[in-house]
């Protein structure tokens, strides 16, 4: 089960990093001919840009945890025997499991309490709740991956990270 929440969690991301990547460079491009182009800048363009990015960001905390990408201390382990860097790997990963649930806790509530507030952003005039929504959201697809994690290292199945090779090819 955890295997296939895995893989609709690797297309989810996969997805919506395309779509606010392909939003915030489109937006930036039109923004740019608008303004040097016709003497006329779009009010609603820089904000766009910005929530994209910020959906950017939050979304690449999960896929850091698949990509193993974060910054990590790799040296203890390599000190210390294999049970006890076993240990450090398990520590690791319920500390990161923990964070995640401070994310989708205090995330939501922040989400929740802006959106009972009726706050909306400066230039689209959306609620800015429904932006503060992607930390939680972000926060539950860590949780996820921190939970598939463990669940490897319970079984004995051995975690195989993605790998991303951008090298060519001769």
């Amino acid at each position: 089960m955890l295997a296939g929440i895995n893989r609709c969690l690797d297309k989810i991301e996969s997805f919506a990093m395309i779509v606010f990547m392909l939003v915030a460079t489109v937006v930036a491009i039109i923004q740019v001919i608008a303004r040097y182009v016709f003497n006329n800048s779009l009010y609603w363009s820089e904000e766009t840009v910005l929530y994209a990015l910020i959906m950017m960001s939050f979304l690449t905390c999960s896929m850091g945890v698949r990509y193993a990408a974060h910054i990590c201390v790799e040296v203890l382990p390599m000190m210390v025997g294999p049970r006890l860097a076993r240990v450090l790997h398990y520590l690791a990963n319920v500390l990161g499991l923990m964070f995640a649930g401070v994310l989708v806790y205090y995330g939501a509530r922040l989400a929740i309490n802006t959106l009972n507030m009726n706050q909306l952003s400066p230039a689209m005039r959306i609620p800015v709740g429904y932006i503060y929504m992607v930390i939680p959201i972000s926060g539950a697809f860590m949780g996820l991956r921190y939970l598939w994690i463990l669940w490897c290292m319970i079984t004995g199945k051995e975690y195989q990270p993605l790998v991303m090779d951008i090298s060519a090819t001769a």
